[in-house]
């Protein structure tokens, strides 16, 4: 997962499916509304992710597929930092060994 990949990725509808619960997981509708700047320092990168996920349900952290129309699933560590209207936000942050692009 790049950064400009996932960049690129700002608006567009995705499908969200709980890894942590196996075959009872549902999918649910969501939206990436954000990636934060990227910063490298000392050699790691840092980013965050921003979902708003429609169905408010009980949020759960956990890992999750997420997966965009014409893209491969991708497997991310979310988190709910809160109510987002009727849904919830969800965000996963990146703190990684910075690579060449």
């Amino acid at each position: 997962m790049h950064y400009e990949d996932l960049s690129a990725l700002v608006g567009r509808v995705c499908r969200i499916r709980a890894l942590d619960r196996g075959e009872d997981a549902s999918e649910l509708a969501g939206v990436l509304v954000e990636v934060g700047e990227r910063r490298v320092r000392q050699g790691y990168e840092q980013f965050a992710l921003l979902f708003r996920v429609a169905e408010a349900g009980m949020p759960q952290q956990g890992n999750y597929a997420v997966r965009f129309d014409g893209e491969d699933a991708r497997d991310i560590f979310l988190v709910p930092v809160g109510r987002d209207g009727d849904g919830i936000a969800y965000e996963a942050v990146f703190n990684r060994t910075a690579t060449a692009a």
